[in-house]
C-alpha cells in the first residue's frame, strides 16, 4: 500500500510540475516552434503588405478582419516588428470618420505592437479622442502597458 501511494505521488508530482512548466513557457514553446528563418521573415512581411493593402480598402469589414488578423500574427510571433503597420494604424485610429469597430481593432493591435511609437498615438488619442469610449479603452491600454 505504502508503494503504491508513494508511486502515485511521484506521479502527481511529476505531472504537476510538467503542467507548470508547459503554462509558464508556452510562448517560448511556440518560439521554438517558429524560430526565425528567412522563409518565416519573407512570408511575414508579405503577410505585413497584404494586410497593409486590406488596411487601405474602404471596406470595414475587410479592414477589421485584416487588424484581427494582424493581431493574431503579433500574438504568435512577438519578436516580428511588423514596423509598416505603425503609420497605417495610427491612420486608422485617429481617422474620426473610420468604422468605431476599426479604430477599436487599431488601438488593439497598437497595443500589441509593444512600441514605444504605438504607445505614444494610444496616448495621443486617449486625450484628444471625441469618442469615448475609444478614449477608455486607451486609457485602459495605457495602465496596462505601464504595469507591464
Amino acid at each position: 500500500m505504502k508503494r503504491t501511494l508513494f508511486a502515485s505521488a511521484i506521479a502527481l508530482m511529476v505531472c504537476a510540475t510538467a503542467v507548470q512548466a508547459q503554462d509558464s513557457l508556452s510562448s517560448t514553446r511556440i518560439d521554438s516552434q517558429h524560430k526565425e528563418t528567412r522563409f518565416l521573415r519573407k512570408h511575414l512581411t508579405q503577410s505585413e503588405e497584404t494586410l497593409l493593402k486590406t488596411l487601405e480598402n474602404g471596406n470595414p469589414v475587410m479592414q477589421a478582419e485584416a487588424l484581427q488578423t494582424l493581431r493574431e500574427l503579433e500574438q504568435v510571433f512577438p519578436k516580428y516588428p511588423f514596423t509598416l503597420c505603425l503609420a497605417p494604424l495610427e491612420t486608422k485610429l485617429k481617422g474620426e470618420t473610420a468604422d468605431p469597430t476599426v479604430r477599436w481593432l487599431a488601438a488593439l493591435a497598437l497595443d500589441e505592437l509593444h512600441s514605444d511609437a504605438g504607445d505614444a498615438v494610444i496616448r495621443d488619442v486617449a486625450n484628444s479622442s471625441q469618442d469615448k469610449g475609444l478614449q477608455t479603452l486607451c486609457n485602459a491600454l495605457l495602465v496596462r502597458s505601464a504595469n507591464n
